[in-house]
């Protein structure tokens, strides 16, 4: 296969990116969407674990990170048009999504964007932890619930350390963006539409009860091209604790693309 390297004149200071690295060699940007509350910087421990034909271009929504003033968006489509605004310039050469949980619903929703587009060269679409949009949520709502009670289930869902949560001042900071992507990802429904023309995997954590494997599964539904599916030990932040196994998968994908 003959590999096109990426341009080296692309701008690395837009607010939405975060680049853990320049990889010179790179064919191939893979873009991470990280989950609910998720700040980009998770993903910079994959530097290691990828070969460097990959370059990580993780995603920052506002409300975190080095946006912590913005606010941060709870409605769909006003997400999804400032997203593809900003991210369109770097789509000059072949890339795929990788998505958690919220994340992956974002990498889904681009993806359908960018489906009737031409010479957009989306090479795969990698859904992690996250439910397909015509399933029905297995968890009740909580985006809504006073204080104390949606405090009580993030300590239940295990994804946000108790450290953080202990923490008032840091808690008041971080709810208003929790609140805001709880909220997207308890409002994300549909149909299966239109399947996309770009292969997907869906990759489970055997123990996940937020989206167990027998709903992960249901992701095929949504591809005409090639799908794949992996379990992984954990709950639903395997990506956390099964990060080397994930990472040796996602290296072989998209190294044989």
């Amino acid at each position: 296969m003959i590999h096109t390297y990426l341009q080296t004149g692309v701008r690395m200071d837009n607010s939405w990116l975060y680049w853990p690295a320049f990889r010179k060699n790179a064919w191939m940007r893979l873009f991470c969407f990280p989950y609910a509350g998720g700040s980009p910087t998770m993903f910079r421990s994959w530097l290691n674990r990828l070969p460097e034909s990959i370059e990580i271009v993780a995603v920052r929504l506002p409300g975190r990170d080095a946006r912590i003033k913005e606010p941060a968006f709870s409605e769909w489509s006003a997400l999804l048009n400032a997203m593809e605004l900003a991210l369109a310039p770097y789509f000059d050469n072949r890339f795929a999504f990788f998505g958690h949980s919220l994340g992956a619903s974002l990498a889904y929703e681009l993806a359908q964007r960018l489906h009737n587009q031409e010479k957009i060269p989306l090479t795969q679409l990698l859904i992690s932890g996250c439910q397909c949009p015509h399933l029905r949520r297995r968890k009740p709502p909580m985006h809504h619930l006073p204080r104390q009670e949606f405090l009580e289930r993030l300590r239940e869902m295990n994804g946000t350390p108790s450290e953080v949560l202990k923490d008032k001042v840091l808690m008041a900071l971080l709810e208003p963006t929790l609140r805001a992507d709880i909220k997207l990802a308890e409002t994300w429904e549909g149909t299966t539409r239109q399947p996309l023309n770009v292969p997907i995997t869906a990759f489970s954590g055997l123990m996940d009860d937020v989206a167990p494997p027998p709903d992960m599964q249901d992701w095929k539904r949504y591809t005409n091209a090639e799908f794949s599916f992996y379990t992984l030990p954990g709950n639903h932040f395997f990506v956390h604790t099964s990060e080397e196994m994930l990472l040796r998968t996602i290296s072989s994908i998209c190294s044989s693309i």
